[in-house]
């Protein structure tokens, strides 16, 4: 399924200071401008998750991108625990809306589209990088210059929680290391 602009907000259409939390659903990408806040019944509230002690984000970024583009967040997710667990969604203050993507390949085309959740293997780790998962992030509540940080959460099928400090990087910038 290929990115629709659709997503995309308005100018001077900015989401409220409070985090906002989307579950990205396949498929629901097409005519989100304005929907998604509200998490599906049975799923983890981020409010009400606690922190994790087996679930960690580290190496943290965010390619800042001129607006209205969405700008993209990167990660990596490490899981020290004995069962696989899901990641099912990301929220930040510095953003309105937060979605979780994956970029694949087809017949020589890049192709974008939100996933569901993100299956991180018991005792292992999982990348978000470029061409990879990543994080959509929509509707900045301000300006994130290169260089600053931005706080963002992750929340998980089994209701527990793990925090990154991201930091803002230039829109040319392939890996956490090049500046």
């Amino acid at each position: 399924m290929a990115f629709s602009g659709a997503a995309l907000a308005a100018p001077g259409q900015q989401g409220a200071a409070a985090p906002a939390v989307l579950l990205a659903q396949a498929g629901h990408d097409q005519g989100m401008a304005g929907h998604g806040h509200k998490m599906p019944a049975g799923a983890p509230d981020m409010a009400h998750a606690k922190v994790s002690t087996t679930l960690a984000v580290s190496a943290c970024w965010i390619r800042s991108m001129p607006a209205p583009a969405p700008s993209a967040g990167y990660f990596v997710v490490k899981n020290t625990g004995g069962t696989q667990v899901r990641l099912q969604s990301v929220a930040s203050a510095g953003y309105g809306m937060v979605m979780l993507h994956q970029t694949t390949q087809q017949e020589g085309m890049s192709r974008m589209s939100a996933t569901h959740d993100v299956a991180i293997p018991a005792g292992g780790q999982l990348e978000f990088k470029p061409g990879g998962y990543h994080a959509m992030l929509e509707k900045p509540a301000q300006a994130h210059p290169v260089g600053s940080k931005v706080a963002m959460d992750f929340l998980f099928d089994n209701g527990e929680k793990a925090s990154a400090e991201c930091e803002v990087k230039a829109a040319n910038t392939q890996s956490p290391m090049s500046h």
